[in-house]
């Protein structure tokens, strides 16, 4: 993918180039409507094979989910240019009820509430998502401290970090990156409990589907075909900002080689001129206050996720990790026409891979909670 980075986000060239090119194939346009009009750090997931689209009549929009039975899981929000939103939504939601299914949004941003609840969703928080400004971004003070010993650590063993850029590579390195790719997620993955990347939440390591996202990596000066950690960034607003989706280290990395990469890339980011990097989102956290109108069983669902079963998936800790950073933390919302209820949750666990529990590893937690 060549298309340039847009410098205008309502520019009508900007709609012109989202609304469609001559002779695309599917997944070029699939993928073009993430790139321009996703604004949501998990936006550009809805590139991944396993979801289907949603397109209003004229093609400016785009919608992408998970179906499950009658339940459509939406990631990434509404993928359009602003003025299009609310058209796409209405055209969704017609679909949804001509067809008797239910549609549930994740992740979406306080600020496209009142669109939501003007269409008949109910509102219930999700988690909190995670941002770093750029532009006067710094890791000086007291409170940045623990980000510079991990860093300074990392850097005196001999790690080094270092963009990849696969469009520049043959189909056999091409290969032989996404091998290595693979043998660290499986490394990584191996000790938990949900050992496997998890649905609607995660991405996936997709190498006929990678576009234009980003991969830094870390590794060893004195052998840098053995890399330690690796951090894929997914674009937003066409570019301009980006989202540390996945970060994955071996069993064999550096302690502290995760944020010594992170690091990397938010001051790459930063000194190429770009506005934000997120970390993405934390769910279910910071959820037990209840919203007018909102789904008690899944606010108590997500209540219980945070404070009890942090061994199954760490709520707790991811947010711990990321409140390293000092990112702006802001409120995102489960959006569902008409309302939750019961089996549609099910269904969220389901797609999820809940159900799919490496029972061996849950048990050593379990035991280690004793």
């Amino acid at each position: 993918m060549s298309i340039p980075i847009i410098s205008e986000p309502d520019s009508q060239q900007e709609i012109s180039q989202f609304s469609g090119l001559a002779g695309e194939t599917e997944l070029d346009r699939i993928e073009r409507c993430a790139f321009y009009g996703g604004t949501q750090p998990d936006s550009y997931l809805v590139t991944e094979p396993e979801y289907q689209h949603f397109y209003n009549d004229r093609k400016t929009g785009q919608i992408g989910y998970i179906r499950h039975k009658n339940y459509l899981h939406v990631i990434g929000g509404l993928i359009a240019p602003p003025q299009h939103r609310e058209e796409l939504l209405a055209q969704f939601c017609d679909y949804l009820d001509r067809n008797k299914l239910l549609g549930a949004f994740y992740s979406i941003a306080e600020e496209d509430l009142p669109l939501f609840r003007s269409y008949n969703f109910q509102v219930t928080k999700f988690g909190e998502n995670t941002e770093i400004v750029l532009k006067d971004h710094h890791w000086e003070g007291r409170e940045y401290a623990w980000v510079r010993r991990q860093t300074s650590f990392v850097a005196r063993q001999g790690i080094d970090a270092q963009e990849i850029f696969l469009d520049t590579m043959t189909t056999e390195q091409r290969a032989e990156v996404f091998e290595k790719l693979h043998a660290i997620n499986r490394e990584h993955l191996a000790e938990r409990v949900m050992s496997h990347d998890i649905g609607l939440l995660e991405g996936k390591l997709y190498a006929d589907h990678f576009y234009r996202r980003r991969l830094f990596v870390a590794y060893d000066s004195s052998n840098p075909d053995q890399w330690q950690a690796y951090v894929i960034c997914m674009p937003m607003n066409g570019g301009r900002s980006w989202a540390t989706e996945m970060y994955r280290n071996s069993k064999q990395s550096i302690r502290g080689v995760i944020p010594f990469l992170l690091v990397y890339v938010i001051d790459s980011m930063k000194n190429e001129g770009l506005e934000k990097v997120s970390l993405c989102m934390v769910p279910a956290y910071n959820c037990d206050k209840p919203l007018e109108g909102d789904s008690w069983h899944v606010r108590f669902a997500l209540g219980q996720w945070a404070r009890r079963f942090n061994f199954v998936f760490n709520v707790q800790g991811l947010h711990h990790f990321k409140s390293r950073f000092r990112p702006q933390f802001s409120p995102v919302y489960l959006c569902v026409r008409h309302k939750a209820t019961f089996f549609s949750t099910l269904s969220f666990m389901k797609c999820t891979g809940l159900f799919n529990l490496n029972f061996r590893n849950l048990i050593k937690k379990m035991l280690g909670l004793l």
